[in-house]
C-alpha cells in the first residue's frame, strides 16, 4: 500500500508549531517506519518543521535503504559515533545547532539522553517528541484502517485454528503452533507479543506465553495473538472452556463478555476515555467481580502492541501524554487484561475502530458463549 508519508511530515510540522518545536531526532524503530517506512534499528533520523528528513544508517545498509526509505536525504556511518557526532554538521549546515530539538522521551535511556543533550546539543534547547509523536500516530488514517482491518482478519484466522486445536490431550504449545502457522498463511509477518495459550491453572496468569502443559478436560483455555500485517498488529483474545468448568468460571465469564460490550459501547467520539474502564468496572461490580479484575481494561494498539490512547496514570509508565477523551480514528483494544481467581482467570479482547460514527469491531472471531 502507498503510504503519504510526506502528508505525515505536514501533520507533524504543524504540530511542531504548535509546541514551538524546530525538529525532532527519531530512532525508535516504530517512528521511523511511521514517518520513513523504514523502521531498522541502528538508524537514527531528524525531521525538521520544514519537511526535511536526514536519516543516516550503517554504510552496508545503504542500498537497501534507499530502496524503502522516504528520507529526503540518507547518510553512512560505520560507527556509532559517526552515527550521533556526524549530526552536529546536519545541525549546523541546517542552522538548527541553537535550536528547539524533541528527543523521544519514551526510547532515550538516561545515558543516550545525556550523550545528546550534552554533546550534540549542547546549544540547542531539548524537549520531548512525546506531545508531537504520539498525537501523530494515535490518529489512524484510511490507510492504516485498511492495513489494521487486515491484521484484523489474520488474527480471526489465527484464533480459529487455535481453537480447533484446543482439545483434551493437546500440548499448549502446539496449539499456538496451529494459530501461527495459520496465521503465516493468512499474511502474518510476526507477533508483536507471543502466542498466549494458557490452560487451567495457568490461566490464572495475568500474561501466559504457551508452554509444554496438556490441556486437560475441565480447563479454561485463555488465548491471545497479536499478528502483525505490513508492521500493523492487533490484540485478540478468546477464553475456551474444555468440557466441563466451574460454575464460577462460567459466570466470570459472562460477566466479562457483558462488560467489555459495555466497554466498547463507549468508546463514542467525544466521551471521556476513562468511560470505557468506567463502563466495563460498572458491570463487573453489579455482577459480583469488583474485586478481581486488572487494569487497565484498555489501550491503544498499532505498529506497537501498546501506543496511545494509555489511560490514566498507566500513560506515565509508557512515557505517554495523558489523553481525557476518545477520539475518532483511535484504535482501542478493548477487554485488556480479564478477570483472575485463584484458579482460573477468563478474558476476551478485542480491536475496535472508533470511526466519526462510533466504535466498529474489527477482529471477528466469535466469542465462545458460557453454559
Amino acid at each position: 500500500m502507498a503510504i503519504d508519508f510526506e502528508k505525515r511530515w505536514g501533520r507533524a510540522a504543524d504540530l511542531m508549531k504548535t509546541h514551538g518545536i524546530d525538529a525532532l531526532f527519531v530512532m525508535k524503530p516504530t517512528n521511523l517506519a511511521y514517518l520513513t517506512g523504514d523502521g531498522r534499528p541502528c538508524a537514527l533520523g531528524l525531521l525538521t518543521a520544514a519537511r526535511e528528513f536526514v536519516v543516516a544508517v550503517p554504510e552496508c545498509d545503504v542500498s537497501s535503504v534507499r530502496r524503502l526509505s522516504h528520507a529526503t536525504d540518507i547518510r553512512s556511518f560505520r560507527s556509532e559515533d559517526e552515527m550521533f557526532h556526524g549530526f552536529r554538521d546536519v545541525l549546523s549546515d541546517m542552522g538548527l545547532t541553537a535550536a528547539t530539538i524533541g528527543l523521544e522521551k519514551n526510547f532515550f535511556d538516561a545515558s543516550l539522553h545525556e550523550v545528546f543533550s550534552e554533546h550534540i546539543l549542547s546549544e540547542a534547547t531539548v524537549v520531548s517528541a512525546t506531545p508531537i509523536l504520539s498525537p501523530l500516530r494515535m490518529l489512524k488514517d484510511a490507510d492504516e484502517i485498511a492495513l489494521l482491518t487486515e491484521a484484523a482478519r489474520v488474527a480471526d484466522v489465527g484464533m480459529d485454528a487455535a481453537v480447533r486445536a484446543t482439545r483434551d490431550g493437546n500440548l499448549e504449545r502446539l496449539v499456538a503452533g496451529e494459530a501461527e502457522y495459520a496465521m503465516r498463511q493468512a499474511g502474518a509477518e510476526g507477533w508483536a507479543t507471543p502466542v498466549y495459550v494458557a490452560s487451567g491453572w495457568r490461566s490464572a496468569m495475568a500474561h501466559g506465553p504457551a508452554s509444554s502443559k496438556a490441556i486437560e478436560m475441565g480447563d479454561v483455555v485463555q488465548i491471545h495473538l497479536a499478528p502483525i500485517v505490513e508492521g500493523y498488529s492487533v490484540d485478540l483474545c478468546r477464553t475456551v472452556f474444555v468440557g466441563d468448568v466451574p460454575t464460577e468460571a462460567s459466570d466470570a465469564l459472562d460477566a466479562y463478555l457483558e462488560a467489555q460490550q459495555a466497554g466498547i459501547g463507549a468508546a463514542t467520539p467525544g466521551a471521556p476515555l476513562l468511560g470505557i474502564d468506567a463502563a466495563m468496572a460498572d458491570v463487573l461490580s453489579a455482577r459480583g467481580f469488583e474485586d478481581a479484575f486488572l487494569r487497565p481494561v484498555f489501550h491503544g494498539v498499532g505498529m506497537e502492541h501498546e501506543e496511545a490512547p494509555i489511560p490514566g496514570g498507566h500513560a506515565v509508565i509508557h512515557g505517554e501524554e495523558r489523553i481525557e477523551h476518545v477520539e475518532a480514528g483511535m484504535i482501542l483494544a478493548i477487554g485488556n487484561c480479564g478477570i483472575y481467581r485463584e484458579h482460573f482467570g477468563v478474558r476476551a479482547e478485542d480491536t475496535v475502530w472508533v470511526s466519526p460514527d462510533g466504535p466498529t469491531q474489527l477482529t471477528q472471531h466469535p466469542t465462545p458463549i458460557p453454559t
